[in-house]
């Protein structure tokens, strides 16, 4: 990642009329780590926008790409 105090990065964006959403990682952080800041980051945004969360959503699409190494 860019910088140095990120640890981890959700990026919405459009590529060639696709919407593609990619998540980066500091790569010292462990997976346990990583798992625990993403689902805070969840957990954050089932808090503030309720509607995304609800359990009749079930779905959602996007791209991936393969990580870089």
């Amino acid at each position: 990642m860019s910088q140095d105090n990120v640890l981890v990065a959700i990026t919405v964006s459009r590529e060639k009329d696709e919407i593609v959403y990619r998540v980066e990682s500091s790569s010292d952080l462990t997976t346990e780590e990583f798992e625990y800041y993403l689902s805070e980051i969840i957990s954050g945004i089932c808090k503030w926008k309720k509607d995304i969360c609800e359990e009749n959503v079930r779905s959602f699409k996007g791209k991936l790409k393969e990580r870089k190494t």
